[in-house]
């Protein structure tokens, strides 16, 4: 099975109404949250047995923890933890 080149899975992800290839995670946001003390993780909501399925996205810096009031699936998480990311940077990061 051959590669596909990142052109080719933007024009696949285009068809089937996907977010472009490696647009949502940028490391330099996340270096810089990280540098400025800011912690983003997930937190399980509700039971967990055997496995969690759903998650809310906590942000904490200073000793300060901010919880999410959206639940996402397994799935989705990664992707909003992402988006937090950004969001941070963008509306605290380039202030400074």
């Amino acid at each position: 099975m051959r590669r596909r080149s990142p052109k080719e899975i933007d024009e696949y992800k285009k068809k089937w109404s996907l977010y472009p290839y490696n647009t949502r995670y940028n490391q330099s946001h996340a270096k810089w949250c990280i540098d400025n003390g800011y912690r983003i993780y997930r937190e399980p909501v509700g039971s967990c047995s055997p496995v969690c399925h759903q998650f809310k996205i906590i942000v904490e810096k200073d000793g300060i923890k901010k919880s999410g009031s959206k639940i996402y699936g397994r799935k989705e998480i990664g992707d909003a933890i992402w988006d937090a990311i950004s969001y941070i940077y963008i509306n605290y990061g380039k202030k400074t």
